[in-house]
């Protein structure tokens, strides 16, 4: 493959889905008239009191994406707006929605970002590719590594087991989850183990942020207040901490730095 065609296949998804975020779902979000059918559907899937703050989202994670420099930053952080819009989708029953709309962006988005972000993967490809994070780094990033991944594995086995009692019950109903609680507690099982495979490291950051960002998603949109979902936040912060200290290739670019291909 050409280095030209490699272009056309990194940079056509991706402007593609950045232009999109940025005009038709961006800064839509800041011109829509309280009363009109857009509104009324805002307001049945919870997003119309946080609609400045998901709009200033999406277009700064577009922008992040299309610029070079910032595209890994760019790419983690679109992942994680189109994975809050999924699980809102999922979580709230709205008629001629469809849920998984945000996730099919993502796959395209994915398309442009094996051609452009090579780093991404080059974990995966050949670990001895990527840069040492160094001793003190390492410590660090694996107490992080094995306290997240514990406390999302036990999360993911509560969810497979039915609610204790009715307080229990009440608040999954109240996420709004009854429906989809055992494949969301398989997945959380499935990403808290990948997070714990060095070579994995990479890719379960990435796929961590999306679902946790769903999770924050799904909070607000319900409802929640913010020392409820506050934890999420925290869990979100801990995250990028981790995946900064322990995936230095996946800041490489931000940096100028040679990039792990």
């Amino acid at each position: 493959m050409t280095t030209r065609s490699e272009k056309i296949l990194g940079w056509t998804p991706t402007v593609l889905v950045a232009l999109f975020m940025i005009f038709a779902s961006g800064l839509a979000k800041f011109l829509i008239q309280d009363g009109t059918p857009t509104a009324d559907f805002m307001k049945a899937l919870g997003v119309w009191d946080h609609r400045y703050l998901v709009g200033a989202l999406e277009i700064i994670a577009a922008v992040l994406l299309l610029i070079p420099r910032t595209a890994t930053l760019g790419f983690v952080m679109m992942v994680g707006v189109l994975g809050g819009a999924t699980a809102t989708g999922l979580t709230h029953h709205v008629e001629g929605n469809w849920p998984w709309f945000p996730f099919v962006l993502i796959l395209v988005m994915m398309i442009g970002a094996y051609f452009r972000t090579p780093e991404l993967l080059a974990r995966a490809r050949n670990p001895k590719s990527v840069p040492n994070p160094g001793k003190a780094g390492k410590i660090v990033s694996w107490v992080l590594t094995v306290l997240l991944s514990l406390a999302t594995l036990a999360s993911g086995i509560l969810q497979l087991m039915p609610p204790a009692n009715e307080e229990g019950a009440a608040f999954i109903e109240r996420l709004g989850i009854t429906h989809i609680a055992v494949p969301l507690g398989i997945t959380k099982i499935c990403f808290a183990i990948l997070f714990l495979i060095p070579r994995c490291s990479a890719i379960a950051f990435v796929l961590m942020v999306g679902y946790f960002s769903g999770a924050l998603a799904t909070n607000m949109t319900r409802g929640f207040t913010l020392p409820e979902y506050l934890p999420v936040i925290i869990v979100l912060v801990l995250l990028a901490i981790t995946g900064w200290i322990r995936n230095p290739e996946l800041r490489q670019r931000l940096l100028g730095r040679p990039v792990s291909a």
